[in-house]
């Protein structure tokens, strides 16, 4: 088990986990409720943990894909390709027929 990320902030911490579960890479959430201390204290801040050695390369550059990645515009709208419609720019797919955005 290898920590990869540590972060106060569980609700990251748990979304970086799953977005390396869904890549098929096991993982383990040490201090998962440890955010709650009102001091932060480095060695029990919550840590994601990649289970197997080999998947770490792979998980960390992951990692690091998603938080490099510019962040949408909330304020720009885009345009769905398959049916026409207008949609905020924070969301992945059409809010009306569901197709793909990106």
């Amino acid at each position: 088990m290898i920590e990869v990320y540590r972060d106060r902030d569980s609700a990251t911490i748990g979304h970086l986990q799953s977005l390396l579960e869904a890549e098929g890479i096991s993982t383990y959430l040490r201090n998962e409720h440890a955010s709650s201390t009102t001091i932060p204290i480095p060695e029990v801040t919550p840590a994601l943990c990649i289970l197997e050695e080999a998947e770490v390369e792979r998980g960390v550059d992951l990692i690091r894909a998603y938080l490099e990645a510019p962040s949408a515009d909330p304020n720009e709208e885009l345009t769905c390709p398959t049916c026409g419609e207008l949609s905020p720019g924070t969301l992945a797919v059409c809010w009306s027929c569901g197709g793909d955005l990106v």
